[in-house]
């Protein structure tokens, strides 16, 4: 079995008009949801083995906020991390390849990015329509017949089952 985390960075700030979209910060309300996201993913023994994680600054301030965190509340500890370009306002198809080609052979792997690309891809592995907010993680599982088997691209889309909708304290909306 594998598990797929996609987490949609916390609330960023937008109060300082002259830093270019990829260089905005979390707001003092992202900050919280970053650090309370990181103790929900080890209150749930949801900690992957490897995060990727996009390297516009509110995903790794989002980053940073939960590895804080998983260092106070997990007897595991921080996982492996990895920081791509290719995350910054990725589309599903970027997200899934990046996934599928840095995964390790790992079975647990965790996807930190933007909207749409984060929200699409959910809606895609789950066949329904999902809205993700910020600070917002959803939990794929898929069956496979090896451990850490991700397969080929194409089959990325296929098997998924939700286990886990989950939202950063402080962002509103209603977990489950």
């Amino acid at each position: 079995m594998i598990r797929w985390m996609l987490l949609r960075h916390a609330k960023s700030d937008w109060a300082d008009s002259s830093l270019g979209d990829k260089e905005r910060p979390l707001n003092p309300r992202g900050k919280k949801a970053a650090w309370s996201m990181g103790q929900k993913l080890a209150q749930n023994d949801l900690i992957p083995e490897r995060i990727l994680c996009s390297t516009a600054r509110r995903t790794v301030q989002t980053l940073q906020g939960i590895q804080q965190t998983l260092s106070q509340y997990s007897q595991r500890g921080v996982p492996e991390i990895l920081y791509f370009d290719e995350l910054y306002l990725a589309n599903p198809e970027t997200i899934a390849r990046v996934a599928q080609a840095n995964h390790g052979g790992h079975s647990s792997l965790m996807c930190i990015g933007h909207n749409p690309g984060m929200e699409l891809l959910a809606s895609g592995l789950s066949a329904q329509e999902i809205e993700m907010k910020t600070a917002h993680l959803i939990v794929f599982e898929k069956q496979t017949e090896k451990p850490a088997d991700w397969g080929n691209a194409s089959e990325m889309y296929k098997g998924w089952k939700m286990i886990e909708d989950l939202r950063g304290e402080g962002e509103g909306g209603q977990e489950r």
